[in-house]
């Protein structure tokens, strides 16, 4: 019973994962296609305030994948 929770959480956590990374994809092209003349403070404020933090909660996730991982061999 707890292989198959454990399973079902990594699955959750793989679902989760490929969110992060599509809400990454999308914020890079966005940030790609930003007009000039919006300027380069909106673009520095897109990359801290949702780049970054999508990065790290990425890299937590990773974290968290690996230990229930080890929780399940």
């Amino acid at each position: 019973m707890a292989i198959i929770l454990l399973e079902e959480v990594l699955m959750g956590l793989d679902v989760v994962k490929a969110s992060l990374e599509q809400a990454l994809t999308i914020l890079d092209v966005l940030v790609d296609d930003l007009s000039p003349r919006l300027g380069e403070a909106l673009r520095a404020e897109l990359e801290h305030l949702l780049r970054q933090p999508l990065q790290g909660r990425l890299a937590a996730l990773e974290h968290l994948q690996a230990t229930v991982a080890a929780m399940d061999a």
